[in-house]
C-alpha cells in the first residue's frame, strides 16, 4: 500500500472508532455513569487501540527501515 492510502485508512479507522465512542461516552454519562467506565468499555478501548497500534507500526517501521 502506498503512503496516501495508509493515511486514508488510518483516518478513516480513527473517525470510525471515534464516533463509536463518542456515542458510548455520551450514553454512559446520561446515565451518571464516570468518564473512566467509559474509557474502559469496549468502545473506549477500541479507539484508544486505534490511536496507539498505528503509531506503534510507525515506530517498528521508522526503526527497522
Amino acid at each position: 500500500m502506498n503512503t496516501p492510502t495508509i493515511v486514508v485508512a488510518v483516518l478513516t479507522l480513527w473517525l470510525v472508532m471515534g464516533l463509536g465512542f463518542l456515542a458510548e461516552y455520551v450514553t454512559a454519562r446520561k446515565k451518571g455513569k464516570t468518564p473512566y467506565e467509559a474509557w474502559t468499555s469496549y468502545e473506549g478501548l477500541l479507539f484508544i487501540l486505534s490511536v496507539v497500534v498505528p503509531l506503534i507500526i510507525l515506530v517498528h517501521k521508522s526503526l527497522l527501515g
